[in-house]
């Protein structure tokens, strides 16, 4: 097992602290330093791990973590509202152009964009049964993305028609 210097211990912090692997890490330590190390000398600079490094590990791969994740909100296609803006634009300049197949694929990803599908939550069957009923998205809804509750019947007031309808 080699000695492993403070340049390359920063090296293995900084790309733990990325969200990379063990084995990713402790191939760029190899293609980058030449220095063979084994996806357990790795782990053992993660903050996450049984025995936890010194301090100063911790702190670096705090900082170098915080780092990488602002990076996400200087780039534009990370928000929602930057993809669905340039959806918006892509759709109508396919519409101009007569390129209706074009135009509706990209209506479908904004709907799925709308409906969360790219979110990485998911709805569990019992938390469903507890929350309103919704539709989806409409244009005619000043094409919002947030859903309307619909008004539910119960199965007797659908049975029974009501005062001023066409069958009372």
């Amino acid at each position: 097992m080699p000695t492993l210097t403070d340049e390359i211990k920063t090296f293995i912090v900084k790309g733990l602290a990325c969200f990379d692997t063990p084995s990713e890490v402790a191939g760029a330590v190899k293609a980058t330093f030449d220095v063979d190390v084994t996806r357990q000398q790795v782990h053992r600079y993660d903050p996450a791990c049984v025995q936890p490094p010194a301090r100063r590990w911790r702190a670096l791969h705090a900082a170098a973590r915080h780092a990488y994740l602002a990076q996400f909100a200087e780039i534009g296609v990370a928000h929602k509202a930057a993809r669905l803006s340039a959806l918006d634009r892509m759709v109508h300049q396919a519409a101009a152009r007569n390129d209706f197949r074009l135009a509706a694929s990209i209506l479908e990803q904004a709907a799925k964009e709308c409906g969360g599908m790219y979110d990485g939550r998911r709805r569990l069957p019992h938390l469903l049964a507890s929350m309103p009923a919704t539709r989806p998205p409409h244009p005619a809804d000043g094409g919002e993305c947030a859903a309307a509750p619909v008004e539910s019947r119960s199965p007797e007031s659908a049975a029974a028609p009501g005062p001023g309808s066409p069958d009372a």
